[in-house]
């Protein structure tokens, strides 16, 4: 019996999108200026939310699980197909200026520039790895149409929520619709904006996609990357009082794409040589299946196994998970003798190599800076997180009957998390510091930095009784200090209680 295919789905009323405001306004004001702009209302909306991730942070791109959910904050693409063979793009924010280019006449992929920042290239990436797909599977028809575009977004940029991926999804998914595809498996979107935004220069993991494509209304999902990419589903247990996440922004910008070289491509490429290195110690090959080509270090997890256990690929079960990252944790620990890092001599006579190839290897990829490779830190947080994971879901799966030891069990997790993402992996700052150290003392059970870190947001594990006591200290010990002149609907923006949402979607219900 052949397996039942997970479409990205087909709505045609806003209720089936959204629960907690009314967004007709919006979407009317939207198509609106699409008629204005280009003559005509859009054929379609795509649709992609942004995410918070409550557990797992930095371990996708080694392949390891996380739980993200999706929020119902999002990007929207309204579209409609033109015969100019010109991708025209518009902003529902006046500080992006309007943008356009130009199809390859020969039927090529659009050329992306990523020392160039503009916010055209998230949409270029989208529509790249679209039109690669097309070409694949359409050989005989490799020209892509030209569209009209106008983008509008709820989710704040540079803030750990997400919006890149949102966007680059919603891209994606709008070029296939606008090209004739009108069915589209939630995996074959989520695996193509995955590798799109190594396009703009950042190796990221699949987590973000992963939530954005595969979201569901009061869910969150287990990502699991290998044996194959797979979310599952799975509610929140009845607690009293109710279980709330909320997420506090630092309105610290960080800019994954622009801070790459120091903060998200060098954790990427010291993950990479921490494997190796690994690999190395114990004589044993591992695949070459990272962002950049190298190592993983869930990648000599497996062959470790396979080597001196005889095991097969852990395949998720969570008792064997926690008995093999435990182990990887405590070989972290023997290994890397110099916890306060190495330098590239020091790295390279590890692996028994020339700094020479070191760096064709490693340093060779992406352009990254650094002092020290922090290659104990990182890897041991690597495997320390992954444990966590596996112990946040196996609360939520099998709560404990009473609910204030669960809250406090999965807010101790939580508080781990940034703990080791602060201390080993360095990427919180002072700001995300203070506000979860606000939130706990206010009410908060667990809080930790969401997303790539270096600012952003932070995620917050409160009930429905104290949310407000722990929104009302972060504004007046946080927002009303370090920002006294901030409005009251900036306040409201800034901290959201988080609903699991629904993922990427088509829109054809015309205006609302």
């Amino acid at each position: 019996m052949t397996p039942e295919i997970d479409l990205v789905p087909e709505v045609s009323s806003l209720p089936e999108i959204y629960l907690t405001s009314d967004h007709a306004p919006r979407y009317r004001k939207l198509f609106r200026r699409f008629k204005e702009s280009y003559g005509e209302y859009p054929d379609f909306v795509t649709r992609s939310p942004g995410r918070v991730n409550l557990i797992g942070e930095h371990i996708d791109y080694c392949y390891f699980s996380v739980l993200p959910m999706a929020i119902e904050a999002d990007i929207v693409i309204l579209v409609s197909k033109n015969a100019s063979r010109t991708i025209n793009l518009l902003n529902g924010d006046s500080k992006f200026e309007q943008e356009s280019f130009a199809l390859p006449a020969d039927g090529a992929l659009v050329s992306i520039d990523p020392t160039v920042t503009t916010w055209a290239n998230y949409f270029k990436c989208g529509h790249l790895v679209a039109h690669q797909y097309l070409s694949e599977s359409r050989p005989r028809s490799t020209l892509a149409v030209g569209m009209d575009v106008l983008v509008d977004g709820t989710v704040p940029a540079a803030a750990g929520l997400s919006s890149s991926a949102a966007f680059i999804c919603a891209a994606a998914l709008a070029t296939l619709r606008a090209n004739g595809i009108t069915s589209v498996s939630k995996e074959q979107l989520t695996t193509l904006a995955i590798v799109s935004e190594r396009h703009l220069g950042v190796f990221s993991g699949g987590m973000d996609q992963s939530a954005s494509v595969f979201g569901k209304r009061d869910h969150a999902l287990y990502v699991q990357f290998q044996p194959q990419l797979k979310c599952t589903p799975f509610k929140f247990p009845d607690t009293k009082p109710q279980l709330t996440f909320l997420i506090a922004n630092s309105l610290v910008t960080a800019n994954k794409h622009e801070t790459a070289p120091v903060n998200y491509n060098l954790r990427v490429v010291e993950v990479s040589i921490a494997a190796e290195i690994l690999a190395h110690k114990f004589s044993i090959a591992i695949p070459q299946d990272s962002g950049i080509g190298t190592g993983t270090l869930r990648g000599f997890m497996e062959a470790y196994y396979k080597e001196y256990e005889g095991a097969l690929p852990w395949d998720g079960e969570v008792l064997e998970g926690t008995i093999r990252l435990e182990q990887m944790a405590k070989l972290v620990r023997t290994v890397f003798v110099q916890t306060h890092g190495y330098t590239t001599a020091e790295a390279a006579e590890e692996l028994g190599i020339t700094v020479d190839q070191l760096h064709d290897r490693f340093l060779s990829k992406t352009p990254v800076r650094f002092e020290k490779l922090q290659l104990y830190s990182r890897a041991l947080h690597v495997y320390e997180e992954a444990l966590r994971v596996l112990q946040y879901l196996t609360l939520l799966l099998h709560p404990p009957v009473d609910s204030v030891s669960l809250f406090h069990d999965l807010g101790q997790l939580m508080n781990k998390s940034h703990d080791s993402l602060r201390v080993l992996y360095n990427s919180s700052c002072k700001e995300l510091d203070e506000i979860c150290e606000i939130a706990r003392s206010s009410g908060s059970y667990g809080s930790r930095v969401t997303g790539a870190g270096f600012g952003g947001c932070s995620v917050h594990l409160v009930t429905s009784q104290n949310v407000q006591d722990v929104k009302n200290a972060l504004i007046e010990r946080y927002y009303r200090v370090r920002f006294p002149g901030m409005s009251d609907a900036a306040l409201e923006d800034a901290l959201v209680i988080s609903k699991p949402g629904i993922g990427s979607l088509v829109y054809t219900g015309g205006m609302p």
